[in-house]
């Protein structure tokens, strides 16, 4: 066993998965002999970095220890040597792989996992190649020791060959607590939870009559070279958001959870994938990439409101599965792509949102947070582990007795995307403590394409007592959601949800048009912070309800504000102005709403009076 204290990461000429699917339109005449040919990897190193703070929040420790546990959880390596005899037999047809057609691979590792009394010595661990169990994936594993104990389920992996230096690399591979070693640590609540990541580098064994490329077969697309906007549409809908996972804490009631996400291109352009500071390239003349987010979101009182949001994941490879796209720096026609837990918590390549216009899809590197003034043009910081643009939830706002439903949120913000709706989506989750200073997250069976603001009032509807209305303009997009509850006895609770999409101007102040002599009572303001020393006020006067913004707390985009009312009048519609804090084309936006209607309050009144 050794510490790796610097890595050195290999730039690869041709890599990819894909399914069977793409060959069955292929007509080549050499196809069946491809198909045949077995590429092998075999010895090399692994490198096996666990998430020591989400181990010890769940009273588990690692030895070795950390080499720096000061930093976090990536930056600390255990490299093993790998069994040279052992071997992974690959159908790579043009160097795309299609499957893992036999062998495993042997990591001689020397590492321990304590719980309680209770001590597991992992001396080895053997890859061994399963059925494809996650979206996305073409290449899953089982890690099992030398007892043949399964102890870890293997994900989200990212396969390079590298066809020059005869490399292959599996990397970000998420590993997976399973039952069998939650059951020998004596630690039931680690079943199912991602603890570690998962590197492996091997030697690559090309046959000599293997083609590495699609270059020569012209009726494969990827075969020429990119289709970049506007020749094209750029459209890529996220697939699925899941395995939430609480990965460290910056105080036992404020944790940090970060998702696993997969994405496809839909569209009819390729997309850059471009990782930052790796150059100028087509067609933006920069490091173009995306950019994932997330957020949570809570139903508590007939009220909608977001409780959590993370800094920006900044893409920097795609994996280009179920297609015959290489992996790299294109994400291709029909490609798909993968990140998972490890990938989504990486301190270098999370950053602040602030620094994304989230309406055009453009970050500017010099001066960024990666690379302070003056500039080098090379990464010179990184997130910490203290929860640093990371989506950090209060356990009291998960587990508060009265919320009716939480939904977690991950959304793709891609250069040129024509739908940005389909580029995020979301599904429930009900977290609870695990039993063992841990938290799960319980994630609901069905993920759905768009806000989970659509969950609250039905999209671009408006009726007597709900509405909703997306409204598109040349700075962005944002919704208006209002749901009215008739508390009886004349009475009625107005709930308001205003979220800003990509709208980069901000938002700073609502309005709505009432009466004075309107009662309103119980007022209740909510963002995505937990200061209420710069909460939205509220002032009632010359016939109008204003949310006065505070200069410190402007509506950004990716955020969801939300207010509530109580009135004595039944709603009618209206309208809502919203105040633009750095207005570029429009000092204000609007939408229709529902509002108190202080006229029936008066027919009323007057009705019951002549009676």
């Amino acid at each position: 066993m050794k510490y790796l204290s610097l890595l050195v990461f290999f730039i690869f000429s041709s890599n990819s998965y894909a399914v069977n699917e793409w060959l069955k339109n292929l007509d080549a005449p050499d196809k069946q002999q491809q198909l045949e040919l077995r590429w092998k990897a075999f010895g090399g190193e692994a490198d096996l970095r666990f998430m020591y703070e989400k181990l010890s929040i769940n009273k588990i420790s690692v030895n070795p220890e950390p080499q720096f546990p000061d930093k976090h959880w990536s930056a600390n390596h255990l490299v093993f040597p790998i069994n040279k005899t052992s071997t992974l037999e690959m159908q790579v047809p043009y160097g795309i792989i299609t499957k893992i057609t036999n062998g495993h691979l042997s990591i001689n590792t020397n590492v321990s996992l304590t719980h309680s009394k209770t001590t597991l010595n992992i001396n080895s661990l053997k890859l061994l190649p399963t059925p494809i169990v996650n979206q996305g994936d073409i290449v899953n594993f089982v890690l099992i020791d030398n007892n043949n104990n399964k102890l870890f389920t293997a994900s989200s992996i990212h396969l390079e060959f590298d066809i020059e230096k005869k490399l292959m690399k599996m990397s970000n591979i998420d590993l997976i607590a399973t039952k069998t070693l939650a059951k020998l640590l004596k630690s039931p609540h680690i079943a199912g939870e991602v603890i570690a990541q998962l590197h492996v580098y091997s030697n690559l064994i090309i046959p000599k009559d293997a083609k590495t490329s699609l270059k020569s077969v012209q009726a494969i697309s990827c075969a020429t070279n990119p289709i970049w906007p506007p020749a094209g549409e750029v459209d890529v809908t996220l697939l699925n958001v899941s395995q939430l996972t609480h990965v460290g804490s910056v105080t036992p009631e404020r944790i940090i959870i970060a998702p696993s996400a997969s994405l496809k291109n839909i569209g009819t352009a390729d997309v850059a994938w471009y990782w930052k500071f790796s150059g100028s390239f087509p067609p933006y003349n920069n490091d173009q990439h995306p950019y994932l987010n997330w957020s949570i979101y809570r139903e508590i009182d007939g009220r909608f409101e977001q409780i959590g949001l993370s800094g920006i994941k900044h893409a920097f490879y795609t994996l280009n599965t179920n297609c015959s796209c290489p992996g790299g720096q294109v994400l291709g026609l029909e490609c798909e792509d993968v990140y998972g837990v490890g990938n989504n918590d990486s301190n270098v390549d999370l950053g602040p949102r602030q620094e994304l216009d989230s309406f055009t899809g453009i970050w500017e590197s010099c001066g960024s947070f990666f690379d302070p003034m003056p500039c080098t043009g090379s990464l010179q910081n990184s997130s910490t582990g203290l929860g640093q643009n990371r989506l950090i939830a209060d356990t009291n706002e998960l587990t508060d007795p009265n919320n009716s439903q939480l939904f977690f949120q991950a959304w793709y913000v891609i250069r040129d995307d024509i739908d940005i709706f389909n580029s995020m989506g979301y599904r429930t989750f009900a977290p609870t403590p695990n039993g063992g200073g841990g938290w799960s997250m319980n994630e609901g069976n069905v993920f759905t394409n768009g806000a989970a603001l659509d969950n609250y009032v039905t999209p671009n509807t408006i009726s007597a007592f709900e509405s909703s209305q997306t409204q598109s303009t040349n700075e962005g997009h944002f919704t208006v959601a209002v749901k009215v509850i008739d508390l009886g006895n004349g009475m009625y609770r107005y709930n308001y949800a205003i979220e800003n999409y990509d709208f980069d101007p901000r938002f700073n102040q609502f309005t709505l048009l009432l009466d004075d002599s309107l009662l309103i009572t119980d007022w209740v303001f909510s963002d995505s912070d937990d200061n209420t020393l710069n909460d939205w006020t509220f002032n009632l006067s010359n016939n109008q309800l204003q949310v006065i913004g505070d200069n410190t707390n402007e509506q950004d985009w990716g955020m969801l504000f939300s207010f509530s009312f109580t009135s004595t009048a039944p709603p009618k519609q209206g309208v809502i102005t919203i105040d633009v804090a750095s207005p570029v084309l429009n000092n204000s936006v609007s939408s229709a709403v529902l509002i108190p209607d202080v006229i029936s309050l008066d027919v009323l009144f007057k009705s019951s009076f002549e009676n």
